[in-house]
Formats: C-alpha cells, structure tokens, sequence
C-alpha cells in the first residue's frame, strides 16, 4: 500500500476510485517480518505477489466482504466450512470498539457463528509502521485437514492513522485495501499441501537440484530435521526476492537487507548445494517463470548478473576477514558459538558494545537506543538481534526502536544534527505553539524563484511574517532587544532560502528586520515542515533603540552569488551523473549520494563491474561539455507520488524515502538525457553551467568511487589556470628554461593559485586529468635551475626576439614568402613588452601574435621592399575580427592591434582561428600588385577573401 499512503492522506489525488491489482511485495524487516518462518512452514515468503482490490473513498465495508465471499464461494468453488472469518473485536488502549459493523455484514452473507470470531489489536488491526494510515481489518482464513489455520485475504478498511505519539485518529475518508497472496491462493486451487508445491516453486526446486552438487532432491519434509529440505525451500525463496529486487533497480550498497539475503544465499549455495554460482542459474529461472508478467526480469538479466558476480566476490573476501576475527571473539564470549552463521562485517564490534552497554544498565530489556544503533551503525538485522536477546535472555523495546528508527528516515539529516547537537533546544515544542496559533508550516516554494532576462538571472527579496522567535538555549521570545554576540533562530510564514537538503548546501544570506536591524544568516534547516534560519544580528551604529519583535514584517535576501553557482554545480552533478552511465555500458552505476556547494561538488557512485578509468571519466567530460555547448533546457515539474510512478525512466536514488507530494522531476534533454527526482536547485540550461572540471577521483580503482568537480565560475578559474601552466611549460619548452627564475616565480604563483581553488579541486584523491597535467607541470617547472639574471625585462625580450628571428630564418630558409607567428615566450612578459617585442622590424611580411596573463596582442608588419600586394593593417585587421578588436596604424608599413582581454580557455582556439585567416589573407594577395590591396579592390572579392 506503499505507493496509495499519500492517497489516504490526502496528500495526492487517487488515480481511479476503485482498482484491483497484482504487485510485487518484498517483507524482510520492521513491523511485519516474516523472514525467520521462511523454509520452515509451507507458506511465509520474503517476496510474495499480492492480489489486491482498492477502494479510494469509494465502496466501504459491506461491498468488499460481499465481493470477497462472492469470489471464494464462487469462480474459487471453495466452501463455507473450510473457511474461517475473524474481525476486530475492540481495543481500550487505543480507544476502538468492537467492528459490530464488520460482524453483522459477515452474518448477513451466511457466514454461521461458529466460523466468525472476534480478535484483538495484534491480528485484526492493521498498520504499516510505527506511524502512518491503518485501521481494522477481516481475515478470512482455510482450515486445513488437521485443523490448521491458513490466512489467505486480508480486508483492510482504512479510516485511521497512528500519531508519532501512539495515538489514533479518525481519518477524513474511508478506504479500502485488500490482499489476497497469490501463492497461498495457488497452492489452494491447485490442490496441493504449501506453496512450494505449486508450479511457481516446483520449476525453482528442480533448478536448485539440477545444479548442484552431491546433494538428495527435494523431499517435501517439514521435521525439524529436515535440515536440507529447509535449505531448499529458503534458497528458493531468497531467489525470487533477490531477482524481483535487482530487477527493480534495488541495490544492495543501499539496502542492508538485500545485501544480508544475498550473503545468506550465498552461503547455502556453496556449503549446502556445492555450487557458488547457483544463484545466477536460479536468477535465469526466476525470469523465466514470472518474466511474462514482469519483463523488467528480463531486461535486467545481464546488469543483475553483474551485481551478483560483484556480492559474491566480496562476500568470499568478508567470510575470510571475518575468520580471523571469530576466534578472537569467541574466546570472550562464548555464548556466541550458535551465531556462527551469523556474517556481518561490524558483528564483532556490535556484539561487544552490546555487552559492555548491556553491564552497565544492568536491565533485562534491550533499549531502543541501542537496538537502533545496532541496526544502523554495525548493521545488525532484526532478526540478528532477536536472536542475540534470545541467547543472553533478554527482551527488546520494539516500539522505541521503530519509533526511532521512522524519526531517522522522516528526519532531515541538518535538523536532526542540530537537535542531537543541541539537545536543550525546544524546537518540537516551538513547532506545536506555531501549529496552535494557525501556523502550520513554512511556505519554502520560493526557493525555487528566480528572474530570467536575457541568460542573467536575479532573486527578488521576499517580504514575509516573522512568526517565531527563539534566542541560542531554544526559548521562545515575543519580543527582543538583539545584540550581535549571541546565536538566534527566526521562523517565517514563508521563506526563499534553501535548507540542506538532497546533499545540496543551504543557503546563507541576510534577513532584514528594518534600517537598524538585520540578521546574518548563516545556516538554514527544516523540521516537520518549519524552517528555522540560525545566525547572528547585526546592529546599526547609530544609538536609536533596536528591538525584534514576532508577526512583524521581515524582508529575506538570500547570497544571489552563491546560490547561482549552486545551481550550476547541482545541474552539473546531474549531467556528469547521466555521463557516467552512458561511459560504462558494460557495468552498473548507482548514484549512492551527493555533495553540492557553490565551491564544487561530490559525486558518489557504486559501480558494478567494469572500474572507473581515466578513459571514461574522461569521456564523461566530453559528453558533458557537449550538453553545455548545446545549451539544452533544463525543466523542473512538481508530481504527487502517484503521478510519479506513471513516468519513464526516472532515476531514483536508491533507498531514499521520497515524499508524497510535491516532489520534483528534473529533466535535461539534448544530447545527454537526464531525468531524476530531485529537490535541489537547478540552472534553466545546461549551457549556464559553463564548464565541467572533474578533479579528484576518491577510490578510483574500487567499486565505489566519488568524483570531485568543479562547475561554473570555480570551474572557469581551475580552466585558466590549466591554461597558463600549460603556457608556461611552452615556454620552457622553447628555450625559457635558461630563464629560471622567471619560470619558477610565475610556477609558485600558479601554485599558490592552485591552493586557494575550492576545495573540490585539491581534496584528498588522486589528481586526474588537466589537474594532474598541470601539476606534473608545475613540478617540472619548480625544477627549473634559477639562473642569475641583472636584467630579467631585457632577458625575456631578448628570449621574444630570439624566438622570432628563428621564425623568420625557418621562413627564409623554407622559401616561404611570409610569416604568421604566436610568440610563446610572451607568456612571461608583461603587457608593454609584448607589444614592444611584436614591432621587431622584418625581413619578411609578417604577423605576430602575442598574450601575457590573458592579453592578446598583434602585429604586422610589410616591409617597403616586399614584393607582395599585402598591407600591413588590412592584413592585421582580417586577423583582429576574431577578438573584436581594433587596429592603427603604427607606420605606413606596419599596424598594431589593441590589447584584449580574453579566456585563457578560449584563447589558443581564438589564436589559431585567427592565424588561419591571416594565413588565407596573405596567400590570396601574395603574388599580386601592391595596387590589388588598396581601397579600389572589389568588394565582394575582398570579403570572401576576408572570410
């Protein structure tokens, strides 16, 4: 019912008004936990198809005992007197009568008095969890041949829902949910004793037997010693819920209770059935059998037998690491020899705080704080710690532990850092004061509002009410005379600021209470839908009285700068994320979380199969770069978890607990597709996002790799860095080296460039890419011999006419008429001196092109005796088009170009582009008469020329 919970809420619109359904159900862990029973009785399974009809407000409780009844008595052909009906009988803890109701509906459809029974809370009540929709329920149940009793369809009528506190309430509609297990419902109509006779497990057993080694076939027997027989049943079970999970795009790095079937599968397979790679053959049968039904088993065959070659690998490693540790452990306590089966890397640091924390309470009852810490920290399964209370005889508090372990889930990761910081702060009670006053949550819609004009985007202010108050120690104040030493949190009917969420920064900015009083905010975080934003007042000067005070009107301005870069770096995670995929067909990428600043921003995969390469990160940048240059449209939709569930190719990230509504679908097309629920805050298009630098790689060569990137302004700085580097290493190479000096000066300036980028460029990781080229470089250059020089200017200069006359003496020497040259070692000069190099005179026409820290340069220059029909600033002017630059002439034979600012990143481009056209110009007018380069020249002719 998962799926519908916002439904009966009334958080989303019901897709239809009655349905009737067939789905997959996966009952492993919390309220409903079936997964010790399974191999040992005919008809508990951790996965199950449920067969179900629906009622979204619609027909209630006499139309859906009439059609079940209906159903069983008729196309099933059971009979009545096999059959077996309980209701609810009344509860007084949490205040519910009897369903007399429910009773007399049974009565009226023939059901006798001796087939219809009255039971409590713990079979006839039923919930989901700890909190959420439930209400009373109608079991109907087969009575078997020795008097057993099979529950096989479950009426749930939903008209309640259990507070965080325990208590329940009436919901505003009445629905209904029934649900009938296919298998149960099999193994009746086709007349056989359990499930695993039916023809949905009969094909599995077989593959199990097929495929083995040294082992009996299925005997059907259900002793306690039928140890074997329970192997198979369990390992059958385990298969069709380890296929329909992988199948569905369920990873085990995000889901410890697939991970701890998959390690108990697998160990069947190799010490009971003598085949490590049963599991594989079982997958294939599993497809087969359901595949019809659920092609996604199909389709998912090769990238689930991928992820299960990877678990089975590291699951051999984990058996041998944790040999070593058995001992150790066993010598201390020895009680532990029957948990022996029990593999859980963090078991042996579990179990003993579990003791140490178990001797100082001096209890007989395992808190909930400990089983969760349990659960969530040393990744004990419950069933693991049922049987650990079992051994050294304890009881366990189940509701405190599902009580926390919903909060954990519900809760935002900043809040419940700050309450579990600040454990005397009164949030929760500020919260219900609000809710009592009218207030009943935050308005953070605007945090998604911008202004668009012409590729520049601004954040209007937002003007609000403040509506709570609360000083460092979590007491609420009505009114305040602020200072601006002490931590404040302040609380608005609406707000534009983004809390942390979905690994993305909050946001930071100003709140302004008036001309006197405004409130630096330093960090924003949401609890039960209130946002609270957390910082420090700053006063004016002037000695006027200041004061604060609840339901006055505050204006909130959020760091325009760095929410954009944000936006960019969190679409950016988007891109490179789709990039990964598309640059590894042969493995499985799983997204496993992300970390989004205005600095840069982390990306964090677990890949199955092929390893992460130098190759394809590198091909990932490319395809990136490709959706930036296409500048392709990024869209954002809000959908209710229903309308959610009819859309193609969403991606997910796994084991993340979405919302009911309001939930965000961030697509990207163009030449790299993406479309991912996501909360965060996006760019409008890709081509905003400006560049894409991929730093670091943590763990590159493990299956869980994070990639550290840069985007937008930060990724600008890391490019032009890159570039002069790489300049600098030009000119070494052209003989700068005997300039030491120089070089290793302008590298330590790199260097120092270097350190102050974001902190993503230079994490801890290994270095790829032009991150790794430029500091290989920087090393080389460090190394340079640092040569005395008197006159470092007249050095470089001479280095700059050096290099020119060997330009011109290749020239000569080639029979060329002309020269268009880049002066490498201008990279080393200042500004002026550059220009002062490039108006050498020539014996050849020439073009000299120049740059210094991002300054281009040109010149040109005929000689008078040249037999050509160029002109020097015609010429210069066809090259200078490309900078939309400016040219004079300097003397009647030679022309200079005015300094321009351009990228680094886009500068060599630009200088080639423009050496090209030069090239082109000077060939077209070389074997001509002067005259043909004056002003009579053909227009037409020209511009072609020019072009």
């Amino acid at each position: 019912m998962n799926q519908f919970k916002g439904v009966f809420l009334g958080l989303a619109e019901a897709p239809c008004a009655r349905a009737v359904n067939s789905q997959k159900c996966v009952r492993v862990g919390g309220k409903h936990n079936d997964l010790d029973l399974v191999g040992k009785d005919g008809h508990h399974h951790t996965f199950f198809e449920m067969l179900g009809n629906w009622s979204f407000g619609d027909y209630y409780k006499e139309e859906a005992c009439r059609m079940a009844w209906d159903l069983l008595l008729g196309p099933f052909r059971l009979k009545p007197e096999d059959l077996l009906v309980t209701y609810f009988g009344g509860d007084i803890v949490i205040g519910l009568q009897e369903d007399k109701e429910c009773r007399d509906i049974w009565k009226s459809l023939g059901v006798p008095a001796s087939r219809l029974q009255a039971r409590g809370v713990a079979d006839n009540f039923w919930e989901m969890g700890a909190t959420g929709p439930c209400g009373v329920c109608t079991e109907l149940h087969y009575i078997g041949s020795d008097g057993s009793l099979t529950e096989i369809w479950n009426l749930v009528f939903i008209d309640c829902l259990r507070e965080a506190d325990g208590s329940v309430k009436r919901l505003r509609r009445q629905h209904v949910d029934t649900g009938m297990g296919l298998e149960r419902a099999a193994a009746l109509l086709q007349g056989v004793p359990t499930n695993y006779e039916t023809d949905l497990f009969r094909p599995l057993l077989n593959a199990i037997y097929k495929n083995s080694k040294g082992v009996s076939p299925y005997g059907g027997r259900y002793t306690e010693d039928a140890v074997l027989d329970q192997a198979y049943r369990r390992l059958a079970d385990h298969a069709r819920m380890i296929s329909v999970c992988l199948a569905d795009d369920v990873f085990p790095v995000t889901s410890l209770n697939l991970k701890q079937i998959m390690r108990k599968s697998f160990k069947m397979c190799s010490d009971v059935f003598q085949n490590p790679q049963l599991l594989d053959n079982l997958y294939m049968e599993v497809a087969s059998s359901l595949g019809e039904t659920y092609p996604e088993l199909v389709s998912k065959q090769r990238q689930a037998s991928v992820i299960i070659e990877h678990e089975r690998e590291a699951y051999a490693k984990l058996r041998a690491d944790l040999g070593k540790k058995w001992k150790g452990l066993l010598k201390k306590y020895p009680e532990i020899e029957s948990l022996s089966d029990v593999e859980i890397p963090g078991f042996a640091l579990g179990y003993t705080e579990f003791k140490e924390t178990m001797a100082k309470l001096n209890s007989t009852t395992i808190p909930g704080e400990l089983v969760f810490k349990l659960y969530d920290t040393h990744g004990f399964q419950e069933d693991v710690i049922e049987r650990i209370s079992k051994l050294n005889n304890l009881n366990i508090d189940k509701p405190s532990f599902w009580k926390l372990l919903a909060q954990h889930k519900s809760k935002h990761k900043a809040a419940f850092k700050e309450q579990t910081t600040n454990k005397n702060l009164k949030f929760d009670t500020t919260i219900e004061r609000l809710i009592k006053s009218g207030v009943k949550c935050t308005d953070d819609s605007h945090k998604y509002d911008y202004v668009l004009v012409n590729d520049e985007i601004t954040f209007e202010p937002l003007k609000c009410k403040l509506v709570s108050m609360l000083n460092e120690d979590g007491e609420w104040i009505d009114f305040l005379d602020p200072c601006e030493d002490r931590l404040y949190y302040l609380v608005t009917d609406k707000t534009n600021f983004f809390c942390e969420e979905g690994g993305q920064i909050a946001d930071s900015g100003i709140i302004k209470v008036s001309d006197l009083v405004t409130m630096r905010v330093d960090s924003v975080f949401k609890i039960r839908d209130f946002v609270f934003h957390k910082g420090h007042f700053i006063l004016d000067k002037s000695n006027e009285k200041k004061y604060v005070k609840c339901n006055s009107e505050v204006t909130l301005a959020i760091d325009s700068n760095k929410r954009l870069e944000v936006m960019k770096n969190h679409t950016a995670v988007h891109l490179l994320n789709a990039a990964m995929r598309k640059v590894l067909p042969n493995s499985v990428v799983c997204q496993i979380g992300s970390q989004v600043t205005d600095k840069g921003f982390i990306l964090n995969l677990s890949v199955y199969g092929e390893k992460l390469s130098e190759k394809a990160i590198s091909e990932a940048e490319a395809l990136v770069r490709s959706a930036i240059e296409s500048d392709a449209r990024v869209v954002s939709q809000e959908l209710d978890s229903v309308r959610v569930q009819g859309e193609a190719e969403v991606l997910r990230l796994p084991g993340e607990r979405y919302p009911e509504r309001g939930l965000r679908l961030v697509a990207c097309g163009g030449p790299l597709p993406s479309r991912e629920l996501c909360c965060g805050t996006h760019a409008p298009s890709a081509g905003l996002v400006r560049h894409l630098v991929v730093g670091h790689v943590r763990a590159a060569r493990t299956h869980a790799p994070a990639l550290l990137a840069l985007a937008g302004r930060a990724a600008e700085q890391a490019r032009e860095l890159f570039c002069h580097v790489a300049n600098l290493g030009r000119v070494a190479a052209l003989g700068g080296a005997a300039q030491g000096g120089p070089l290793r000066e302008e590298a330590a300036a790199a260097r120092r460039r270097l350190a102050a980028l974001p902190p993503s460029a230079r994490s801890p990781g290994a270095p790829r890419g032009d991150l790794a080229a430029c500091l290989r470089q920087l090393e080389r250059l460090e190394r340079l011999e640092h040569l005395e020089q008197p006159d470092v200017a007249s050095a470089l200069h001479g280095i700059a006419g050096a290099e020119i006359e060997e330009a011109m003496c290749e020239a000569l020497g080639s029979g060329r008429a002309f020269v268009v040259h880049f002066v490498r070692s201008s990279y080393l000069m200042p500004s002026e001196a550059v220009a002062e190099a490039l108006a050498l005179e020539t014996p050849l026409p020439a073009l000299l092109l120049g740059c210094a820290g991002g300054v281009v340069r040109a010149a040109a220059t005929v000689p008078p005796t040249s037999a050509s029909g160029l002109s020097a600033e015609r010429w210069l002017q066809c090259a200078a088009r490309v900078f939309n630059a400016s040219t004079r002439p300097r003397t009647p034979h030679s022309a200079e170009m005015d300094a321009v600012k351009v990228s680094l990143i886009n500068c060599e481009q630009m200088v080639q582009d423009a050496m090209r056209i030069a090239i082109k110009f000077a060939q077209s007018h070389i074997d001509k008469p002067k005259e043909d380069s004056s002003g009579d020249t053909d227009t037409a002719s020209e511009n072609r020329q020019q072009n």
